[in-house]
């Protein structure tokens, strides 16, 4: 287990397996908060099922490659952090990456430094496993979050596209984002 980190009001801890409830709680909340409009009809609710069920999650949960954080403020679950630990970005190896998959915030919450804190976990976790890059996708229409990144050190580094039923067309383009580490 990471030790947690404390900051100023925030918290941050990595989830484990007796997080199920929280977890399965904060991740359909603040996902469903931020985009329930970039779904059509249907589609929400089968996103929410298929990647914050309780059997994907606690699948992560036990995956030692994946690991959960969560960012609390004042004892109330705000946000959390999902890092993939070998994850390919292409043209680099898989174990020369770490994905950050979800970062995600509770609305009431956002501004409040949450993100710097759980991005400069993430980056450390990236050097302390000897990692050459951390990267991450982002909607090309989400500048607010492409901003973001680019304060934190990111690059562009090559567009895609979202492959989900539901999803709205107009915002199924992507960016593969990087951070150079080495």
């Amino acid at each position: 287990m990471k030790p947690t980190i404390v900051s100023d009001s925030i918290t941050i801890r990595q989830a484990n397996s007796t997080d199920l409830s929280l977890l399965y709680e904060l991740c359909r909340r603040s996902y469903a908060e931020n985009y329930a409009d970039h779904w059509n009809e249907g589609g929400l609710d089968w996103y929410l099922d298929k990647v914050y069920g309780w059997e994907g999650l606690r699948s992560d949960l036990v995956n030692p490659y994946i690991n959960y954080f969560i960012a609390f403020v004042k004892e109330q679950a705000a946000g959390f952090i999902k890092l993939r630990l070998d994850s390919n970005l292409p043209g680099y190896p898989s174990t020369s990456g770490l994905e950050v998959e979800k970062i995600y915030f509770r609305r009431q919450f956002k501004g409040k430094g949450i993100g710097k804190k759980l991005m400069a976990l993430a980056i450390q976790e990236a050097k302390n496993g000897n990692k050459e890059i951390i990267w991450l996708g982002v909607i090309d229409t989400n500048l607010n979050a492409i901003g973001f990144y680019k304060k934190a050190g990111f690059e562009l580094y090559e567009k895609t596209r979202l492959d989900l039923p539901y999803f709205k067309e107009e915002l199924k383009g992507m960016w593969r984002m990087k951070l150079k580490l080495t």
